[in-house]
């Protein structure tokens, strides 16, 4: 469920300040406590303003004591960012304030601060290596910014800005230029769960790489059934043809409806949970609904309680009547006093009280206790639903 997904990973990935002051307060005098204390709160009204959600924007600062000096480490990605950051310290501490904050991107990295994902599926995990989290996944074509770098894996941001880490495998490496090129190159978009790319136009040769749904290749032309493709990093291929529609045309083409957001949904039935998942190998609930959208022509944000903010509420009436096709609902709990609102799965709304989601796998399920499908626990956790289609204009996605 994506908002524990969420919450899970800001418990992996710490709050750094938090931590700092914890080690801090420990060994600092007792003169300093109270100014400590007034740094963390100025701190955390500074985070919060520039950096509300850890998951799309670097805010990583911490603090120590080195005689009378203040040392500032970290990293955020903006200098007026880090400004900010020296200035309160310098208002707040007395002694000297020392500049070790690196601002993103690393200026190491060179002009090539940009990747392409060149393979079918991208994994980008909670920390640099294969067995952490499995926090996104970006497919072919998608072009990432690289804030850092660390061993052979990457620090990048996909387009809906979401952080994660990537082995350099997984993408081509660019600079604006390379960027510039892919943008306008023509290319073809995978319409089909999967595919394979070949060596030769012939569905016996041996694979190049495998594609899915919604993945990104650039097109050379055209031999008999087949689509000759090339792949971000210079790898060649064929494709057959019949799994494949040139972008261009196909993003022409891309009407945003109840109906055509139904027909895709219903395309990944039977299609098995994965914590982190966005694409045909496996999703989890907002990795779901997110393909969806995007294959209809709206990339939504990643996680359930960051779409909750997009579109616009809908008043579903007595009986969910109010509800559209192609609505997205959203499950959790509501505000209360003691508690406030926390969204953890999102659905689509496909009418007559019936929702598709992915629990367990991408399934169907209803709010009438009469129907064979009914979920008694996603009623019971129904907070409420956005609408995101026929809106004008399209909101914004980050």
């Amino acid at each position: 469920m994506s908002q524990v997904k969420s919450v899970n990973r800001w418990q992996m990935v710490g709050t750094s300040i938090g931590l700092a002051i914890v080690c801090f307060l420990a060994s600092c005098t007792p003169s300093h406590q109270k100014q400590d204390e007034e740094i963390r709160r100025s701190l955390a009204t500074l985070q919060q303003a520039h950096a509300p959600d850890r998951r799309v924007a670097v805010f990583d600062v911490t603090w120590s004591r080195s005689g009378s000096n203040i040392i500032v480490k970290g990293e955020v990605e903006d200098q007026a960012v880090r400004d900010n950051v020296l200035a309160l310290f310098r208002e707040k501490a007395t002694g000297e304030t020392v500049d070790s904050i690196r601002i993103l991107p690393d200026e190491r990295l060179g002009e090539k601060r940009f990747g392409i994902v060149a393979v079918s599926v991208g994994n980008m995990r909670g920390k640099p290596q294969h067995p952490a989290e499995l926090v996104t996944q970006v497919l072919m074509g998608t072009v990432l910014k690289i804030l850092k770098k660390e061993g052979s894996w990457y620090y990048v941001q996909a387009p809906d800005r979401y952080l994660g880490w990537l082995d350099r495998d997984a993408m081509a490496l660019g600079d604006q230029n390379a960027v510039d090129r892919w943008i306008a190159a023509q290319k073809v978009i995978v319409t089909d769960y999967f595919g394979v790319v070949r060596q030769k136009p012939d569905a016996k040769s041996l694979a190049v790489s495998d594609v899915v749904m919604g993945g990104l290749i650039g097109r050379r032309g055209e031999r008999g059934g087949w689509t000759e493709v090339e792949f971000p990093d210079g790898r060649r291929g064929f494709l057959e043809r019949e799994i494949v529609q040139d972008y261009a045309k196909w993003k022409r083409e891309r009407k945003l409806a109840g109906e055509s957001v139904e027909h895709v949904a219903r395309l990944f039935v039977g299609v098995p949970y994965l914590w982190g998942g966005t694409s045909a190998k496996g999703f989890d609930c907002s990795g779901f609904t997110k393909i969806v959208f995007r294959l209809n022509g709206l990339d939504l944000n990643r996680d359930a309680d960051q779409q909750a903010t997009m579109g616009e509420v809908v008043n579903e009436g007595d009986d969910f009547s109010g509800l559209k096709k192609g609505d997205l609902l959203f499950f959790g709990r509501k505000a209360t006093e003691e508690k406030p609102e926390r969204i953890w799965h999102v659905g689509i709304y496909l009418g007559e009280k019936e929702f598709i989601h992915c629990a367990g796998k991408v399934r169907l399920n209803s709010f009438d206790p009469k129907h064979p499908h009914y979920d008694e626990e996603r009623l019971r956790t129904y907070v409420r639903a956005r609408r995101l289609i026929g809106i004008s204009p399209i909101p914004e996605t980050i």
